[in-house]
C-alpha cells in the first residue's frame, strides 16, 4: 500500500469527523478513512459531499456510526453533519469547501 494514501484517507477522515455532531466519532472515522483508503488505491480520487445529506462513503460511515436512518436524501442529516460540504481527495491533497460556495485553503497531507 502506498504510504502517502494511507496518510491521506486519514487526513479525509480526521476532516469529517471534525464535523460530525453526533454519533460515534471513532467508529465513523475508522470506517471513512478504510474506505477513502480502497477508493484512492483503485481510483485515485475520491469525492465526498454533505449538500444537505450525505452521499456515497460518506452516507455509509454515517449510517454505520449510529444514524442508521440517515437516508441520503430530505434533510436526514439534520444534526449529523454540515450542510454545503465538501472534500475533493487525491493523493497528498486535499480540497475542501466549507458551505455553500466558500472553498477554504487546501490541505497538503505529507508522510
Amino acid at each position: 500500500m502506498d504510504a502517502l494514501n494511507i496518510a491521506t484517507a486519514k487526513a479525509a477522515a480526521d476532516w469529517w469527523t471534525a464535523r460530525l455532531q453526533s454519533g460515534d466519532k471513532e467508529r465513523f472515522r475508522a470506517l471513512l478513512e478504510k474506505s477513502v483508503l480502497a477508493v484512492l488505491n483503485a481510483k485515485g480520487r475520491v469525492f465526498m459531499e454533505c449538500d444537505y445529506d450525505p452521499q456515497g462513503l460518506l452516507l455509509d460511515a454515517v449510517k454505520l456510526a449510529g444514524h442508521p436512518t440517515c437516508r441520503g436524501f430530505m434533510f436526514s442529516a439534520d444534526g449529523i453533519l454540515p450542510k454545503k460540504h465538501t472534500l475533493d481527495v487525491t493523493p497528498g491533497l486535499l480540497q475542501p469547501k466549507e458551505g455553500y460556495g466558500n472553498w477554504t485553503e487546501d490541505i497538503k497531507v505529507t508522510i
